[in-house]
């Protein structure tokens, strides 16, 4: 008789993690917690990481992996400006919406000390093939000539602050809307003629 395998406690830990800091943020979330809720032993969580804040950071780091996978969702590279950039919106607020723990975890750690005490990590690739996206858009004068930051909260960022109304019952966007309102993002970010 075989035995069902053991579920990876690596990632058991950082479920536990992403679950409890949905539940209680940061503070309310400490190692003890994290050991009871993901079913392992202080001994194997310090195996994986060395800290609280180290696996805050690993999380943050699957999670933007992750999102970024999501963002590139039906091949925006084959589709024409202005379509490829409100593929990619209505990408970005699916996956806030079908991942809530995810975004509110997300909002916390770039609202707060985490991200500008984050280690040094190489742009993940899905955010680097989205940069190849975007940027020739800029050098063609089709985006206007601004830092890629500006460009991200001007459209992302959008898509992910109606998500997290539209999860806490305060909105409701059809797909029609969602479509208006990405058209709206990209015309911010166009360049001006």
């Amino acid at each position: 008789m075989q035995t069902a395998p053991e579920p990876d406690k690596r990632t058991a830990i950082l479920h536990a993690t992403l679950d409890l800091i949905a539940e209680r943020g940061f503070h309310g979330t400490t190692m003890a917690l994290i050991v009871r809720h993901a079913g392992v032993s202080a001994g194997t969580i310090y195996h994986y990481f060395e800290s609280k804040d180290a696996i805050i950071h690993d999380l943050y780091h699957s999670i933007k992996r992750q999102y970024g996978t999501a963002l590139l969702g039906g091949d925006p590279f084959h589709l024409p400006a202005p379509d490829n950039l409100i593929r990619v919106w209505l990408n970005a607020f699916h996956y806030h919406i079908s991942h809530p723990h995810e975004s509110l975890f997300l909002e916390q750690y770039e609202n707060s000390p985490y991200l500008a005490s984050a280690p040094a990590v190489h742009t993940d690739e899905q955010f680097a093939t989205l940069i190849t996206l975007v940027a020739p858009l800029m050098q063609q004068g089709v985006l206007a000539d601004m830092p890629l930051d500006v460009h991200y909260v001007m459209t992302l960022g959008v898509a992910a602050a109606l998500a997290r109304r539209q999860i806490a019952g305060l909105i409701a966007l059809d797909e029609p809307m969602q479509r208006r309102i990405a058209a709206v993002c990209y015309r911010a970010v166009a360049q001006p003629h």
